[in-house]
This record gives C-alpha cells, structure tokens and sequence, in this order.
C-alpha cells in the first residue's frame, strides 16, 4: 500500500508539471520509537538551560524525520531543501551516546532556528557557537557532563602543547632566523572532543574559534561570506537587471565588474527571501556581544571546571 500510495503521489507531480516535482516533499519516515525515545531524553537535557529551552520553542513547529541515506554520517542535521525538517540517522544516532546527541542537538536546533536562506559560514560559526554555549550552561548543572567536557578540553590543550614542541624540534634543525608558522590543528571528530578544541580556542580568542570553523569544514556549494554578500547587495542590489551571466558560467559581470555566479545567485535569493534585514535579524550579534558573553562564561567555566 505504502509504494502504490507513493507512486501515485509521483504521477500526480508528473502531471502537475515540474515546479512540483522539484518541490514535492521526500519519503523521509517520522522518527522510529527508539529515535523518538533518543529525542525526548535529548529535548528533557536542553530544557534544563537556557539556551536549550529557547531553541526547542523557536523549532517546535519544525518536523522530525528520518532516513538513513539523506542524513548520510550525520545522527542528526537540519535541512532546507526539499522541504524544511530536523533529519535523523537512525545508523548514525545509535552511536551517539544521551550527552553527545545533547551537543548536536543543540547545534542543529540552533541552524533550524536561524533558517538562512543561503549558504553562509557565519551560519556554521554560530550555530557551533551555540553548541558550546550550551555545553556551558549544561556543565553547571549536570557534574558528569561537566567532567567529561573538561577532560576534551585538557584534550585539546595536551594536543596543541605536542603539536608545539614539535614545531620548536624542527625548528631548531632550521638555519638561525628562520621559523615555521603556528601549527592549526584540525577539529576531532568526536562530538565532545570537537567542544573541547572550540572551548581551547574561544577562550583565547573568538577569532581563532571561527577560522577553526570556516576552514575545518567542507565549502558548501554556493557558500559566500557575509561581509562579501553585504558589499555586494549595497552596490548593486535589489535590482540586478544590469547583471550579465557568462555562458560557461565562470563570472557574472556587472558594471564592468566580474563576480563569483554563487555570490550573485545567493544576493538573488536573499532579495527574495527578505533581503540583509532578516540574516543580521537571525544571526544575531553572535560575533561581537555574542561573543564577548559567552567568552565570560567559558572562562568563567574553567576557572570553575573539576
């Protein structure tokens, strides 16, 4: 019954031309018993904090799903396209211990909630941001929680002290005056460990946390920087009639100008989608006051931490 009904609904997007066929919605199941059972521990962690309560209240509305094959090696991620939904791994999830499920949950809700509407790394720098503000809060309420994130953080800490003393041996094989640029560790991939590298570099400086972060993560096709979309809206936006598309599809040329075809696709789908207005309205501050406060609060946490 369930592939007659499915092959049916596939006809009726056949027949209804193919704006429906691209937006009609995929087979993705609700979430088993066992991942439903996973989530509501999960979603009982965050409302404990702050920041867990907001997130679950700004996506209540959000769908869950899942399906092994689209969230691919992730146990749990936001998606946009086809249709908006808080994805599920079943494989993946069932190597997820309660609290690592926590930190991707949080992260994920935090993208769900932010929606943007084109690929930005300053999307990936705050919804990881908010992962550890998350870890912060939870730390202060749960010891073992507490424990385990500060073992990642020594972690990451002994890591980059090995990866140091590296540096100054192979340096004293150098000739005099001649040096090596600072060592940058890739992000483990566990998701405590990942917290406690970000927690190691936020608390020195938020820079180095969202370098880390833009450039341990794969470029997303389309992916555009925020400060370039921002010049590139406030000189040619919204209207981009003057624009001419190369036909291999290297550069868009306005005004004499070449650009990147991605920059001008995403500065099209911004004016559709609410323009600059609604992208600073949900990033937030997350990179000036944002990150001022939680730097308080971690440094506060290891000052605290067991």
């Amino acid at each position: 019954m369930l592939l007659a009904g499915l092959a049916l609904a596939a006809r009726a997007a056949l027949a209804a031309g193919p704006e429906a066929v691209t937006t009609a919605r995929p087979p993705w199941t609700a979430p088993s018993a066992q991942t439903a059972r996973r989530l509501e521990t999960a979603a009982a962690a965050l409302q404990q904090t702050p920041v867990g309560r907001r997130l679950l209240a700004e996506t209540a509305e959000l769908p869950r799903r899942e399906d092994d094959e689209a969230a691919g090696e992730d146990a749990v991620r936001f998606v946009r396209e086809p249709q908006r939904a808080l994805l599920f791994g079943p494989r993946r999830l069932q190597a997820l211990e309660p609290s690592e499920l926590e930190l991707a949950l949080a992260r994920e809700l935090s993208r769900a909630s932010a929606d943007l509407p084109v690929v930005l790394p300053e999307g990936d720098m705050s919804a990881y941001q908010t992962e550890l503000d998350y870890a912060v809060q939870r730390s202060a309420q749960d010891e073992s929680f507490s424990r385990r994130l500060h073992a990642a953080y020594q972690s990451a800490v002994f890591r980059e002290e090995a990866a140091r003393a590296d540096q100054r041996r192979i340096e004293a094989l150098l000739p005099a005056g001649q040096s090596l640029p600072a060592p940058l560790l890739s992000a483990p991939p566990g998701e405590f460990e990942r917290a406690g590298y970000y927690l190691l570099l936020f608390a020195r400086n938020p820079d180095e946390f969202y370098w880390a972060v833009e450039s341990g993560l794969p470029r997303e096709p389309g992916a555009v920087r925020l400060a370039a979309l921002e010049d590139f809206m406030e000189r040619y936006g919204p209207d981009f009639s003057a624009a001419q598309a190369d036909p291999a599809g290297r550069y868009v040329r306005i005004a004499g100008r070449r650009y990147p075809p991605a920059l001008f696709q995403a500065a099209r789908r911004l004016v559709e989608s609410g323009g600059l207005a609604r992208i600073r309205e949900a990033l937030g501050p997350f990179d000036t006051a944002g990150a001022d406060e939680l730097r308080v609060k971690v440094n506060a946490w290891l000052r605290g931490a067991p």
